[in-house]
């Protein structure tokens, strides 16, 4: 190509020049060659060009890859399974504590308080995970995981054979049950599974009641769980109603071939005023229906204005055939609650809060405690809000019993013997941190 280019313009200069290149001067010649020079490296200029133009030309886009059949429907169920997953909460607690009895026990136990056992120790109380759902289209359900101490104390009988395995076990399922709302009125609602018991003012997480340690009648009058079914419904506005069937007291395999029946009456004639009304009836000792049991609660809340609320709690619990002759054992209980948040003081004192308990609890014939006995507690707690999650709070409280039932010190007496003092009363002061991710 060079050189066809290269020709063609040799000719075209001959042609041009006419004679005078004939007459063989040789500036002239000079002059031709110079010439030519200068169109073969304008020639080579050209090809750069284009040799350059061609290398910036947009390459070739690869075509997409071909989606393959049934994307669609994937997606959809994808999108599906990812719906199930609305309205899911997650959240828990941790709390620890330091307990000191003055009683100093050579047993390390703190006699008759169910949760706050450990004398003169730290402990990690509570590690508990949440997960539920808010009802969507009328169903909904809630799972409650518990680690720790308290969750030892709380064990439940999942074998039906009348044993709990307390203290054995620092796991436990302390809830999972389903919700369902049917559209039949106002609602009728249900409630199956394994949840925590109607009765009482208190629950099981210290860090949402007023107090740390809790009452006699939580820790002895009344269970802890249930398993199988409920129904409430709002009967008016004000008023609702709870009845159902569940296997007994803290079983969630039935020990026995009865079931327990569980109902209850809230009524809330006032925004500030809630008087709930409870009881449990049903056999609950292992292998027999001969013996029943029952429990009558109610709790009367008022809180008449911000930062004040006043708390009363009655208990009256009876078992028939478990003490000769047939005398029916009782046992019954009242504990009442003042609770003062520092900001009814002045408003810079938001964060702090006081509660003072006062209870009586008679085990009438010792089927609740393992001994007839009458108790009375005083308890005095402080709460500061380090924040909106982390809470601190403090303890002082005083056991009294009519009888020597708090123990103290032990004393070898003999090689295989030793002896245990008593007494009437013991004071404990707990320390509590608690964080709360709800």
């Amino acid at each position: 190509m060079k050189r066809l280019i290269a020709l063609l313009c040799m000719g075209l200069a001959m042609l041009l020049s006419g004679p005078a290149w004939g007459d063989g001067g040789e500036g002239e010649a000079e002059s031709f060659k110079d010439a030519l020079r200068a169109m073969q490296q304008r020639i080579k200029d050209l090809e750069n060009e284009v040799n350059r133009l061609k290398s910036t030309q947009p390459q070739p886009v690869a075509a997409a890859p071909a989606v393959p059949e049934g994307w669609e429907d994937r997606i959809r169920k994808l999108e599906a399974g990812y719906s199930l997953l609305n309205g899911i909460k997650f959240g828990g607690m941790i709390y620890g504590s330091y307990n000191y009895n003055l009683n100093n026990p050579d047993s390390k136990n703190n006699t008759l308080d169910l949760f706050d056992t450990r004398a003169n120790n730290f402990t990690l109380d509570l590690a508990q995970l949440s997960v539920s759902k808010e009802e969507e289209g009328g169903v909904g359900f809630k799972i409650l995981l518990d680690y720790g101490h308290t969750a030892a104390l709380i064990q439940s009988d999942w074998t039906g054979d009348g044993t709990f395995s307390n203290g054995t076990s620092n796991f436990a399922l302390q809830e999972a049950y389903i919700t369902y709302t049917a559209g039949i009125g106002k609602g009728l609602g249900l409630k199956a599974g394994k949840f925590v018991t109607l009765l009482g003012a208190e629950v099981i997480e210290s860090p949402f009641n007023y107090n740390i340690s809790r009452s006699f009648l939580f820790g002895y009058a009344i269970p802890f769980t249930n398993t199988g079914a409920l129904l409430s419904y709002p009967i008016i506005d004000k008023v609702g109603l709870t009845a159902g069937i569940v296997n007994g007291w803290d079983n969630v395999i039935d020990s026995n071939k009865g079931k327990t029946f569980m109902g209850g009456l809230t009524l809330t004639p006032l925004d500030w005023l809630t008087w709930a009304f409870n009881g449990v009836y049903g056999p609950e000792q292992p292998n027999t229906n001969s013996s029943d049991r029952g429990v009558f609660d109610t709790v009367l809340t008022v809180k008449p204005m911000d930062n004040l609320a006043l708390v009363l709690n009655y208990d009256y619990g009876s078992e028939t055939n478990i003490l000769p002759n047939d005398k029916l054992a009782v046992w019954q209980g009242i504990a009442g609650y003042i609770n003062l948040g520092g900001a009814l003081f002045h408003p810079d004192w938001d964060r702090f809060s006081f509660t003072q308990r006062a209870e009586w609890f008679s085990d009438t014939n010792g089927v609740r405690t393992g001994t007839p006995q009458d108790l009375w507690e005083l308890t005095s707690t402080f709460k500061w809000m380090l924040t909106e999650h982390l809470h601190a709070r403090f303890e002082y409280r005083h056991d009294e019993s009519s009888k020597k039932v708090f123990s103290q010190k032990i004393t070898p007496i003999g090689p295989d013997e030793t002896f245990t003092r008593f007494l009437r009363g013991q004071d404990i002061f707990i320390a509590e941190l608690a964080y709360l991710f709800y």
